[in-house]
């Protein structure tokens, strides 16, 4: 993108890239002197990332491009508000935008509109997100980016196929975040562990918004690498000393929001890509505990980002931490129990007075509890897509998905389970629909995007094992991942 393109900034005033991040992130104080004066590099111009490996899958792609029956469901949300988000920031839709004193409610306004089409129970974070928002407009360096972001934010709301410019300055912010995540990770540690802690959380303030834009926006393999590259920013933001195993529902109940939003997205990359996950975890796994998680979710976790229930992702860290003891896979004492816990979790009951949100979200936690069903048959168990138990999850699965009407809501929050579902896939049916959904979303009906490329490493999974003739097991998605990712 040249670098002397006009971008829409609010308060009626048009922007340059390289006037915007032409100062440091010094300029906030949190910083405490960690970062020197030119660690901020003046952009001479955006530039886009192609994907790490070329590939042709050939057999199987058919419809890839597009959903099965036309154009994708693009919702507008000018005109889409269920559950009252803009009365909830007392927004005025009609402010006029070229007035200096409306850039914070515009940028509130969009912000507002991309939670509405893009975070799983809105109105549990609008708040949030409104005082995140104007605390970030007191640094020169966090208002810029923040503003940026909004844009970002305004498009997608708009039209959920963001065009060049929008990709072009996401491209951009993503890189001055990584810019920051590896200069810190660089810098020796503060004697002062409270300080560079709190150094750390700084540096982590902006990792949330790009992480999700980047999901619809950016490969998948750019993804992955933001957060390998948030990764020794996080432990450094831990209380927990170097070298000692993360306590997981300590962080998940932690009252910041970065750590809560890192191991989930650490967990959430692991399920999905059959990759490691960056740490490992320390699981005191109980029923008390996933009790309590529940109880506190209102206010703790992530629930409301992506739908996944904070008791699943503990257990999906659960089962990764079993695996690496030898014959755990085979005590039927154990599976057995964590069968339980899977099958008695408690999920919330939607209150909203909307009747496709209610049902549609209680598909996505159910979906997520059959998920997590088939990730410990052919995880821990090592069992195939042929086991009658992985094939009982499944049929549940699919049952719920085709009980619900595709469309962006909730496919959208469906497509990671239908991941993990899919790889337990044999029938061509199953397949089509699983596809089908996933690119239903219009976000991820466009090439080189997580959405896209995920459906591509399903399409790998499914070619290979129906050429070799056998079902699929749990380490095809991690050479999928790899074929489609190059990493």
């Amino acid at each position: 993108m040249d670098q002397n393109i006009n971008l829409a900034i609010f308060s009626g005033c048009t922007g340059d890239l390289s006037d915007l991040f032409a100062q440091s992130p010094t300029s906030n104080p949190y910083f405490h002197q960690v970062l020197p004066l030119d660690s901020t590099q003046v952009p001479v111009e955006i530039t886009h990332y192609s994907s790490a490996t070329s590939f042709n899958l050939e057999a199987g792609v058919e419809g890839l491009t597009s959903a099965d029956d036309g154009e994708p469901d693009h919702e507008l949300v000018e005109d889409h508000d269920p559950e009252g988000i803009h009365a909830a920031l007392c927004i005025t839709p009609t402010m006029d935008k070229n007035i200096k004193e409306n850039t914070i409610p515009f940028v509130l306004q969009s912000y507002c509109q991309w939670a509405i089409v893009s975070v799983f129970e809105p109105l549990k974070v609008v708040r949030t997100l409104k005082d995140q928002v104007i605390e970030k407009f007191a640094f020169e360096d966090t208002r810029t980016r923040t503003i940026l972001i909004a844009n970002v934010m305004g498009m997608f709301a708009k039209n959920p196929l963001v065009d060049s410019t929008g990709k072009s300055i996401v491209a951009y912010l993503a890189s001055k975040v990584r810019e920051d995540l590896q200069f810190f990770t660089a810098m020796p540690p503060s004697p002062i562990l409270t300080q560079d802690r709190q150094n750390a959380m700084h540096v982590l303030d902006h990792t949330l918004e790009i992480m999700t834009l980047q999901l619809n926006t950016r490969p998948l393999a750019t993804c992955i690498q933001l957060v390998q590259d948030s990764a020794p920013v996080f432990r450094r933001a831990c209380s927990k000393p170097p070298g000692q195993p993360l306590n997981l529902a300590k962080i998940l109940l932690d009252p910041d929001l970065n750590l809560r939003h890192f191991v989930s997205a650490d967990i959430l990359t692991c399920v999905t890509t059959g990759r490691p996950t960056c740490f490992k975890y320390d699981i005191a796994f109980s029923a008390e505990l996933c009790e309590r998680m529940f109880r506190l979710q209102e206010n703790h976790g992530l629930h409301w980002l992506h739908g996944l229930p904070d008791q699943f992702i503990m257990i999906f860290a659960w089962i990764n931490s079993l695996c690496e003891i030898p014959g755990a896979g085979s005590n039927v004492d154990l599976v057995t129990w964590i069968e339980t816990e899977i099958l008695q979790a408690k999920v919330a009951l939607d209150a909203s007075e909307d009747p496709v949100l209610r049902i549609g979200r209680m598909a996505v936690r159910e979906g997520w509890r059959n998920a997590t069903l088939i990730y410990l048959y052919m995880v821990l168990c090592e069992a195939d897509a042929s086991d009658f138990r992985v094939v009982r999850a499944l049929r549940n699965f699919m049952r719920l998905t085709n009980g619900v009407n595709p469309g962006r809501f909730p496919d959208t929050y469906l497509a990671n389970p239908m991941i993990i579902a899919g790889v337990a896939a044999c029938k061509e049916k199953d397949r089509s629909t699983i596809r089908q959904r996933i690119l239903k979303v219009p976000e991820c009906s466009v090439p080189e995007t997580a959405g896209y490329d995920a459906v591509l490493a399903l399409e790998n999974v499914w070619q290979r094992t129906r050429d070799e003739g056998r079902a699929a097991v749990w380490s095809d998605l991690r050479i999928a991942c790899f074929i489609v990712t190059g990493t």
